[in-house]
């Protein structure tokens, strides 16, 4: 059976033209509120689009109410964003691998918590995005990434929510091996793909594997 894919479409700037090479075609389409105008806009319809709808223009909440999806809407006073109502969601439906698509240059509050959420999932799924030019792909010890890169590729390690233990590395020019990330450090920015195929795990903690947007990651 074929792995179960969620692609779930954000609001913000357009994801990059390049990232649509780059996704599943046989996925269930969730847009986040203005995440429907992107969905489209790569080719993708919908099968379901959710938020407060405080961000989605009038003709698109029009176009989607027109469509097959399933609009589900929420009150704008809520504890939660939009982007973390489509998570949840995938999640109930049992989608194993979630992806999020971003163009970026939303605002930074908001990105940040992005990020975090997708690491609230990743015990459960296998949790990655693109947002703006980059790839992010969250590693947890239920999951090591593999990710096929082309050499001389940045590849940057950020622990969140605590120092991230046991990080092994391959394919990498500055190698770990059982080391600690320590969180509010920066000694796993930037480091180099040394070969194509690139392996990052850990122990304990999670960590966000950023690289630019190539046509390999996985």
């Amino acid at each position: 059976m074929a792995p179960r894919h969620a692609l779930i479409f954000i609001g913000g700037n357009s994801p990059e033209s390049s990232v649509r090479d780059h996704l599943p075609e046989a996925a269930l389409v969730i847009a986040a509120d203005s995440g429907w105008e992107h969905a489209t806009a790569m080719g993708f319809q919908p099968d379901l689009l959710i938020g407060d709808m405080d961000s989605i223009r009038p003709e698109h909440l029009v176009e989607a109410h027109a469509s097959d999806a399933e609009i589900i809407e929420h009150p704008t006073d809520k504890v939660v964003t939009d982007t973390e109502l489509a998570l949840q969601l995938a999640r109930k439906f049992d989608y194993r691998h979630i992806h999020l698509v971003s163009g970026g240059g939303d605002r930074f509050d908001h990105l940040l918590a992005m990020v975090h959420s997708l690491v609230s999932h990743a015990d459960d799924a296998t949790m990655s995005a693109h947002v703006g030019d980059n790839y992010v792909r969250i590693v947890t010890p239920r999951e090591a990434a593999e990710l096929e890169l082309p050499i001389g590729s940045t590849v940057s390690l950020i622990p969140l929510g605590g120092n991230a233990k046991g990080v092994t590395t391959t394919g990498l020019q500055w190698e770990l091996k059982r080391d600690t990330l320590h969180s509010f450090a920066s000694r796993g920015v930037s480091n180099i793909a040394t070969s194509l195929e690139v392996r990052i795990s850990l122990r304990t903690g999670a960590l966000a594997v950023i690289s630019t947007l190539n046509r390999g990651n996985r």
